[in-house]
């Protein structure tokens, strides 16, 4: 059998096999070292959530949220910033005041704000501080809350 020279008319031809199994092989190994969520909305360290196996992520994502914790000891936090207990009602009263005039809601108190409210509580608060913090929100006109907890404890 005799073999046919190829003219230079046709293009030599690259196997692209081997370029894309390393390729595909990195992206594996990089999403696999990426750890997603490691900054979650209203994180901080002092919040230590309590873990449930029913704890699936929030399927409403509204662009108006307002992140909250409460710590071991009962007190509300905003950011890493503690407000003290006697000044949570005027606290929640201005967030409130702050989102009617921002979406311009001719309101009362008995008017729903569409702001959710994301609570992380400690997992040593009271069950009575949460639910007061939940209480002085509603009283103020939130009415959507997402409470957070961890589905397994991270490693």
């Amino acid at each position: 059998m005799r073999r046919r020279r190829q003219n230079g008319s046709e293009p030599p031809s690259v196997n692209l096999t081997p370029l894309l199994d390393v390729v595909l092989q990195l992206i594996t190994f990089f999403m696999i070292l990426i750890h997603f969520g490691s900054k979650l909305e209203g994180s901080t360290r002092s919040i230590r959530l309590p873990v449930t196996p029913a704890a699936l992520p929030g399927s409403d994502l509204t662009l108006d949220r307002l992140a909250v914790a409460v710590n071991a000891q009962g007190l509300l936090m905003t950011g890493d910033t503690i407000i003290p207990a006697e000044q949570t009602d005027a606290w929640w009263r201005d967030q409130a005041a702050l989102r009617r005039e921002g979406s311009r809601l001719l309101a009362g108190p008995a008017a729903d704000l569409p702001t959710i409210v994301v609570l992380r509580g400690d997992k040593n608060a009271p069950y009575g501080a949460v639910r007061t913090t939940l209480a002085r929100a509603q009283k103020e006109g939130f009415a959507h809350f997402s409470l957070v907890v961890l589905r397994s404890v991270p490693q």
